[in-house]
């Protein structure tokens, strides 16, 4: 087990904020979460599971155990004529594993390609994108129970999974460390590329014959397009969920908006908004305060244009949030787990 204290946090987030963890514990093999949870007592301090950092935004220095996760290993499990189930450690970066089981032949992930962070923190999150999520596809998790070190194994239908949320999240929150998850794909060609982005992509590129790769190909051509790259502009993707309103609000809305982009749901009396189409209608898209910044891009994005703090990005997404609530009557959800501090 790798510990070190007052350790920087800086490099491992992809917003680039400053930030230090009071106890840095880097976890390499079951062996470092063993003797991690017979040395150390939990209750004494807070704790934080840090996988890729790419969903995460440090508000300030953290003063308990910052958990990395870096188990590695991929793994297929078993394997028919139709499909297979594959197994992957909680540190290996998402979309390694997504190139994985394209270069295989497996699909039901290639629509997630891409998405930065780690395979540990792809069910937190219940990542998703283009049509898929990956409940979808999960067949099993397996965790540490952090309080007692038991492997417990999870099916997917037990972990309380909807959009960009899991039990992992909410009710289970770092009770659970994950180490594994199981994916149950398929090897028929079988494409989801109902969203015009995908189809207009696809003939931009020229591609007529259908193959994951292909599909895989569109998607990181559209992500690039769309977002910028955390290694030049500090960011975290998607900072606000797509919020959910009921028909009438909608309706009402609509109205007002006639331009509004929403995209329906699995339950009839609901519709999702486009936050982005929020937050820029709002007066946002390419707003810089300082260091911090909606991205001229995508509304969606908050960056950080280098030398902005936590409290800054945190600030900027509280006055997107409550202007956003006072022209719509709608409340933004951060997508972004916020460390240290609150979205009021």
């Amino acid at each position: 087990m790798y510990c070190l204290n007052d350790y920087p946090l800086q490099s491992l987030n992809s917003f680039k904020v400053p930030a230090y963890a009071a106890h840095y514990i880097r976890l390499n093999s079951l062996k470092d979460i063993e003797d991690f949870y017979t040395t150390v007592d939990i209750s004494k301090r807070p704790l934080y599971i840090l996988g890729g950092g790419s969903n995460t935004l440090f508000v300030r220095n953290f003063p308990g155990y910052i958990l990395h996760v870096q188990l590695s290993g991929i793994e297929i499990i078993e394997e028919t004529h139709h499909k297979v189930l594959i197994k992957a450690a909680a540190g290996v970066p998402w979309h390694t594993l997504v190139l994985f089981c394209i270069n295989k032949g497996y699909g039901g992930i290639e629509n997630l390609s891409f998405i930065p962070g780690t395979v540990g923190g792809a069910p937190i999150q219940n990542i998703g994108a283009y049509g898929i999520e990956l409940k979808d596809v999960l067949d099993t998790i397996e965790a540490i129970a952090l309080s007692t070190g038991q492997k417990i194994i999870f099916k997917s239908s037990a972990c309380g999974f909807g959009y960009r949320t899991s039990f992992f999240k909410t009710k289970w929150k770092n009770q659970y460390l994950i180490t594994h998850i199981t994916l149950a794909l398929h090897k028929e060609k079988v494409f989801s590329i109902g969203y015009e982005a995908i189809q207009a992509m696809l003939e931009k590129m020229k591609i007529n014959q259908l193959s994951f790769k292909a599909i895989s190909d569109a998607i990181i051509a559209i992500r690039k397009q769309k977002l910028p790259d955390p290694t030049i502009l500090g960011n975290a993707g998607s900072f606000f969920q797509n919020p959910l309103v009921s028909i009438g609000h909608y309706q009402s809305l609509k109205a007002q908006y006639p331009s509004i982009i929403s995209f329906k749901t699995e339950h009839k009396e609901q519709m999702k908004i486009s936050a982005a189409w929020l937050i820029e209608t709002a007066g946002f898209k390419g707003l810089r305060k300082g260091n911090a910044g909606v991205y001229a891009g995508h509304a969606l994005i908050l960056v950080n244009y280098g030398g902005a703090t936590g409290k800054d990005i945190a600030s900027l997404a509280n006055q997107i949030k409550k202007k956003v609530k006072i022209q719509f009557n709608i409340t933004l959800i951060p997508e972004v787990n916020i460390v240290g501090g609150v979205i009021k």
